[in-house]
């Protein structure tokens, strides 16, 4: 059996929409990942969600991949999660739960560092050069807030749509 693995990167709060949003990947953006007892660079190349997300799989949103804080999930629609030119974005509609609470207030303060997703890669999925390790396809199961990211890339938060834009815009620039 394939071991689940997880990387994350930041997001931000909608408060007119109870909304939590950003991108849980980054395409094209290398990343230092220290696992299997080494360290190495990863990349998620753009197109390597596109097979999972037109499967329609159920994918779930929990805060810190606990699945008992659970968010939302692609099958009751409260989870939205599309491939852009930037990366894997995703919108959440929070619950007024303690947890979803918890993240809201979180979120509006700035606390909340980012957000990660869980994966498999499937056979051919993946390429090495080096210690370069290359993501073509991914099998996505989960993703959502967390609050120690693994990919560091990217530094900046959102905090309205026209941010938003404003943020696409720049790691546009980068790639």
């Amino acid at each position: 059996m394939k071991k689940h693995e997880q990387r994350a990167i930041r997001t931000s709060y909608d408060t007119k929409e109870n909304k939590l949003w950003g991108y849980a990947a980054i395409f094209n953006s290398p990343t230092e990942i220290r696992e299997y007892g080494r360290t190495f660079t990863e990349v998620v190349r753009p197109g390597a969600f596109q097979r999972t997300l037109g499967e329609n799989k159920d994918i779930l949103c929990c805060y810190n991949h606990d699945v008992n804080k659970l968010l939302g999930r692609t099958s009751s629609q409260t989870l939205t999660i599309k491939e852009d030119k930037v990366g894997l974005y995703f919108e959440v509609l929070l619950p007024d739960t303690q947890t979803g609470n918890e993240v809201r207030e979180l979120a509006l303060r700035g606390d909340l560092l980012g957000a990660s997703f869980t994966f498999t890669i499937p056979d051919q999925g993946e390429g090495w050069a080096g210690e370069i390790r290359e993501l073509t396809d991914i099998d996505l199961y989960e993703l959502g807030p967390v609050v120690l990211p693994a990919y560091q890339a990217t530094k900046l938060g959102m905090r309205s749509k026209p941010e938003l834009y404003k943020y696409k815009l720049l790691l546009r620039e980068k790639i």
